[in-house]
């Protein structure tokens, strides 16, 4: 825009002047002007107008034709009144407009804007000078301002002439990278969609170990337990195990000392049933003469043990004295008179001396062949427990 449109219109001759008498509102609808004019040599006056701004709006009124034609005379009175249509309004602005080139700024009117009745107004001596009128400025204005958009538009022709190539180039490059950008979007699309369905797959993937640890994680509380239960199986039947083995010692003392003292009973029984039937044939046998010396002449030793039911030589023949010990019934016999008595038959041992022994056996090799059987069951359990 040019500087004459941004400074302030200035008057058009210094000399030209209009000092206001009287500016007042003389009914709701009519406002009257009156003042003189100074300096107007040369000026001819058109039908005078006056632009008012009341809230913002700018409002024109043109003068009453009764003071027409509205001549300036300097020194005398000049007059104009202007028709006011609606309700009476102050105005912020005032400005009176007698020639393309002549236009005075006014002040506030006087008067009562709510009566019909007017009150006279104070007057007004200062001079006050004229100007450009405003529309003329605004249309100068506007001239300029369209001469500068011709002006810019022109350019604006040439600098596109001149770049029309370079748009031109723009423009495809702009279409490639439309094309580029929907391919891409494309793609990333694709790749959204395989990450979407690579995510459900390690979700599912992830749900399936959670399973898989959780049935792991049973099966080794499981397998805890059952190694509990095993070793404490384990430290019984070892528990058991000692028992038997303590019971299978003693069992075995015992049977060794019976079985000696059952060898010791038999020998001495049955050198004492020599001896009787050798005193009873007035003859020493021969299986006195071979028992030894210190196990012929000593007492049978005492036991504790009670005598085992099942042999009947121990239980139905006790040791006694030589002369007081009766012959067993099976080696009984009549002797006649001047018959030299011979040998007895030895008397072959009765079956339930086997069956003692047997018995005995059973008893002897039970608790070893339990001990065994829990080692073997142990070993068993630990062995499907660490595999």
């Amino acid at each position: 825009m040019s500087p004459e449109s941004t400074s302030t219109p200035n008057p058009v001759t210094p000399g030209v002047a209009f000092a206001v008498e009287r500016f007042e509102w003389t009914s709701r609808d009519r406002i009257e002007l009156v003042g003189r004019w100074s300096g107007l040599r040369g000026h001819r006056f058109l039908r005078p107008t006056l632009d008012v701004l009341v809230n913002g709006e700018r409002r024109r009124m043109l003068a009453d034709l009764e003071h027409k034609p509205w001549a300036p005379e300097d020194g005398h009175d000049w007059m104009a009144a202007f028709t006011w249509r609606g309700e009476p309004a102050n105005f912020d602005d005032a400005e009176l407009t007698v020639s393309p080139d002549v236009a005075v700024q006014l002040p506030a009117p006087g008067g009562s804007v709510d009566h019909d009745e007017a009150q006279p107004a104070t007057p007004t001596k200062d001079r006050l000078p004229a100007r450009r009128p405003r529309s003329a400025v605004l249309e100068a204005e506007l001239a300029a301002a369209l001469a500068e958009v011709e002006r810019v538009g022109q350019e604006l022709e040439k600098t596109r002439a001149m770049h029309s190539e370079a748009a031109k180039e723009l423009r495809e490059r702009l279409r490639d990278e439309h094309a580029k950008i929907r391919t891409v979007e494309a793609e990333l699309e694709q790749a959204r969609a395989a990450i979407a369905l690579a995510e459900d797959a390690a979700a599912e993937e992830a749900d399936r170990l959670r399973d898989d640890r959780h049935a792991a994680a049973a099966e080794r509380d499981a397998a805890l337990a059952a190694r509990d239960a095993a070793v404490a199986e384990a430290d019984e039947a070892r528990g058991a195990r000692d028992e038997a083995l303590q019971k299978l010692s003693a069992a075995e003392g015992e049977r060794d000392a019976l079985a000696e003292a059952r060898d010791r009973a038999r020998l001495e029984r049955n050198a004492w049933m020599s001896r009787a039937r050798a005193a009873a044939a007035g003859r020493p046998s021969a299986e006195a003469r071979a028992v030894p010396k210190p196990l012929a002449g000593r007492e049978p030793a005492p036991t504790d043990e009670a005598p085992d039911p099942a042999d009947p030589a121990e239980a139905t023949e006790p040791l006694v004295e030589p002369a007081t010990v009766p012959l067993p019934q099976s080696e009984r016999r009549t002797i006649q008179i001047g018959e030299r008595p011979g040998p007895t038959a030895p008397t072959p041992p009765a079956s339930p001396v086997q069956e003692s022994g047997s018995t005995s056996l059973l008893r002897a090799w039970g608790p070893r062949l339990a001990a065994a059987l829990a080692l073997v069951v142990v070993a068993l359990i630990l062995f499907l427990l660490l595999s």
